[in-house]
């Protein structure tokens, strides 16, 4: 650990001092270079923009508008029109069977003369109208589940939106948290540096027991270490953070301004509840899933009972073959349409084996509908939970942030007495050492239990749904 040492030779305190300049000036350098300050607000903003998760989203949400729009044009008749030109044998036979969908039609009277294998040319126009007008119900319960569909779509974007906020701002205040830390930690090692120095001179002078020396060195290769592994944390942090936002890792430095901005704003940014809105994201993407089972609970209904449709057709045809049964001399002969027709009607249909599948499938939508309700309910306990843990964490962190500045003050008290001590030869290295190291947890705790309060404060603004308002308050 690092050690304060006032010598008393005049010539190495006037060293000393130096050093201590320099330290001023080194312990500033590693952070700023052309790295440019990236903010919480800005943070989220990037994240938001370039994270692939929300596009995915934001592409699931156009295709819910397309489908509802489809699911519109469903009321549309179907119209079909259609021409053929064919040739084959016109060989036909009394009776009536089940055309299966593949036999082709020969309409025509019983044939009185032999069978005849002449080809024969014909050809038919057909325009066939199908439209069912009512079915009970049924097309707006599909226009109601395409938009509960929808819902859930918007949904998904709004609770992934939120988490990923939520994710971002964890881990900016992680970010800065160790950013602190390393500051603290690259103050620790070149001030150990300077105190190992400090001592070899007086060491070599006389003044301290080379015993000072080996400590004052294993206090700097502990120095030296905890920079390192702190430099380590710190740029996991960064590399993570600039994978979700895009940017260059090399080129940024987080926003100390706000910690402090942050901390006198919190009574306005943290308003305490005891329950999460209803409305919030991560309620209601199960609300959403709740309402779209009920949506296709009442499509199942609909989808079984009776349909009404109107049918037309109209068709005109031609045979070569003449009135008297004559067929034409070739297939070159003109075949002018000489027949037309039409027909229409209304058709009812009902299945009623389908009643059984309604109920199954009623049932089915009913337990569904049931544990996804139940869902909603366990996020919703959840939630509440947590913003009453919040809220009650909230309370002892300010009562314990209260207690830091008096914890860090008192450290630094008893360190330089302990420095003060040691200038006069009445301890040794190890209590100075001891009093330094109590100093650096004093200081550590000050910066952990401020990212603590950081962290409460956007936990609670988010499950307040103020999340958005808790960011504005960073924004540069």
């Amino acid at each position: 650990m690092p050690v304060i040492l006032f010598l008393m030779n005049r010539n190495i305190s006037r060293q000393f001092a130096a050093w201590v300049r320099m330290l001023l000036i080194i312990s500033c350098t590693p952070f700023t270079g052309n790295a440019q300050t990236l903010n919480l607000y800005d943070a989220v903003n990037k994240t938001i923009i370039n994270y692939p998760l929300l596009q995915q989203r934001l592409a699931e949400v156009a295709a819910g508008r397309a489908h509802v729009n489809t699911v519109k044009d469903y009321r549309l008749p179907s119209l079909i029109l259609q021409e053929q030109f064919d040739m084959g044998t016109v060989n036909t036979e009394e009776g009536a069977y089940f055309s299966l969908g593949i036999v082709p039609s020969s309409p025509g009277g019983s044939a009185t003369s032999p069978p005849n294998y002449t080809p024969n040319p014909v050809n038919i126009a057909i325009s066939s109208l199908q439209w069912e007008f009512y079915n009970f119900g049924y097309y707006n319960a599909q226009n109601k589940q395409a938009k509960a569909q929808l819902g859930v779509y918007g949904a998904n974007l709004g609770g992934d939106k939120y988490l990923l906020t939520e994710n971002i701002i964890s881990l900016y205040l992680d970010w800065l948290k160790k950013y602190r830390l390393l500051q603290i930690q690259n103050e620790n090692t070149e001030r150990a540096k300077v105190i190992l120095t400090a001592i070899r001179a007086t060491v070599l002078s006389g003044l301290k027991p080379g015993v000072d020396s080996s400590t004052a060195s294993a206090a700097y290769a502990d120095a030296r270490i905890a920079y390192l592994q702190a430099l380590d944390d710190y740029n996991y942090d960064k590399i993570s953070l600039a994978s979700y936002t895009g940017v260059n890792a090399n080129n940024i430095m987080p926003d100390t301004a706000f910690v402090n901005t942050a901390l006198l704003q919190s009574p306005a940014i943290a308003q305490p509840t005891d329950s999460v809105p209803l409305g919030h994201p991560l309620l209601n993407t199960f609300e959403k899933q709740y309402e779209e089972q009920l949506a296709d609970n009442n499509a199942i209904a609909k989808k079984y009972l009776p349909h009404l449709a109107l049918n037309g057709a109209a068709w005109a045809r031609n045979s070569g073959i003449s009135y008297s049964g004559a067929y034409p001399d070739g297939i070159t002969d003109e075949v002018p349409y000489s027949k037309y027709n039409y027909i229409f009607g209304a058709t009812f249909t009902y299945n009623l084996f389908d009643l059984k599948h309604r109920r199954d499938e009623l049932v089915e939508g009913k337990y569904e509908a049931e544990a996804k309700q139940s869902a909603f309910q366990t996020q919703q306990i959840s939630l509440n939970r947590m913003m009453q843990q919040a809220n009650a964490t909230y309370a002892t962190t300010l009562e314990k942030l209260k207690e830091i500045p008096v914890q860090l003050y008192s450290a630094r008290q008893a360190y330089g007495q302990q420095v003060a001590l040691y200038r006069s030869g009445l301890n040794t290295l190890i209590d100075v050492t001891n009093a330094q190291y109590v100093l650096l947890q004093a200081e550590t705790s000050y910066v952990n239990m401020q990212n603590e309060l950081l962290q409460l404060l956007y936990i609670r603004a988010g499950l307040n749904g103020q999340l958005e308002n808790f960011l504005v308050n960073f924004k540069r």
